[in-house]
């Protein structure tokens, strides 16, 4: 039982105490006290609620922190930035993203996107093949 239920239920014992008749004030008197009950037991219920979230965010926090650490390994890898030639949108990508069976696709415009390295770190755009036409 939480502080303000206390409280109320406080307050209608001392309803009861006090003998409150059924005049009209006392009926006034009487619905406040089961409106303030009311209210009490949404607000535990609503901090039971409140405790349930922090608990799912902080395993999230903890989920998450496993993640980063789990990812400080890759901190070697490589991006590249390159500007689709379809849309000219600036977009990035590293060597795993070459190597899906879709190949690199512009986030932006969905076009795929040909790309070549070379020398292990340059790219060329386009395929070689169609500069040799």
């Amino acid at each position: 039982m939480s502080y303000i239920s206390e409280k109320v239920a406080y307050l209608d014992g001392l309803a009861e105490g006090l003998s409150i008749d059924d005049s009209k004030e006392g009926k006034l008197l009487r619905s406040i006290i089961d409106v303030l009950g009311s209210i009490a037991e949404q607000l535990e219920e609503h901090d039971e609620a409140l405790d349930d979230v922090n608990d799912c965010v902080e395993d999230l926090y903890e989920t998450l922190d496993e993640d980063d650490k789990d990812q400080d390994g890759d901190e070697d890898q490589e991006f590249f930035e390159i500007v689709c030639p379809s849309c000219g949108e600036t977009i990035y990508f590293d060597e795993d993203m070459l190597d899906s069976k879709d190949g690199l696709i512009c986030p932006c415009c969905n076009e795929p996107i040909e790309i070549n390295l070379v020398n292990g770190n340059e790219i060329e755009i386009g395929d070689p093949e169609d500069e040799n036409k």
